[in-house]
């Protein structure tokens, strides 16, 4: 808490040695939502450590995490997307915040941390994003960040059910758009 008694909540990047933290999140986060994931908790729960440690941080890997004070309160991630050989790709993935943060803002500060991140790894041109058809929280969170749909695709989720995954696309044009600096650009 703040001195004014206001949460003090913060987004920073994750590092290889907070492997088990993140692990135990984005575990939790696969058995409270296990419709929405691409991953699913049976799979990811015998993953070694050193698996965790290579998602949290790679040269154009980084996992955040959502921070109210100590606490662990959500967690996104932005990789290089492993289908273009080019590695030209960045994909956003594994957001989740905890219920009781929701409807804060917060999954813009996720997006505007992501973003600001790729823009300062040069090989990145594009973002892509995807989420469940049925995901509506996820289709606003991308709203405001100029995501172009691309196109959609039947899928089987890990829970079972099929549902479209619909997918996204921002291109990065322009040299500024790999500045630390540069601001997420707005659909007009």
């Amino acid at each position: 808490m703040t001195d004014n008694g206001v949460p003090s909540i913060a987004i920073r990047a994750l590092e290889p040695s907070e492997w088990a933290l993140f692990r135990d999140f984005r575990l939790n986060a696969l058995k409270a939502a296990p419709g929405v994931f691409g991953g699913a908790y049976d799979t990811e729960v015998n993953d070694p450590p050193e698996k965790w440690q290579r998602i949290i941080k790679g040269q154009s890997d980084q996992v955040f995490g959502l921070f109210d004070e100590e606490r662990l309160i959500g967690i996104t991630a932005a990789f290089a997307r492993r289908e273009d050989p080019s590695g030209e790709t960045a994909a956003l993935a594994m957001s989740f915040i905890l219920p009781e943060y929701r409807g804060r803002g917060l999954s813009r500060l996720c997006y505007e941390t992501r973003l600001a991140w790729i823009r300062t790894v040069p090989q990145f041109k594009r973002v892509l994003v995807s989420h469940r058809k049925s995901n509506e929280a996820s289709r606003r969170a991308n709203a405001p960040f100029g995501f172009k749909e691309t196109h959609r695709a039947p899928r089987v989720w890990p829970d079972g059910t099929t549902d479209d995954q619909i997918f996204y696309e921002l291109l990065l044009t322009g040299s500024g758009d790999h500045s630390p600096d540069a601001q997420p650009r707005q659909s007009r």
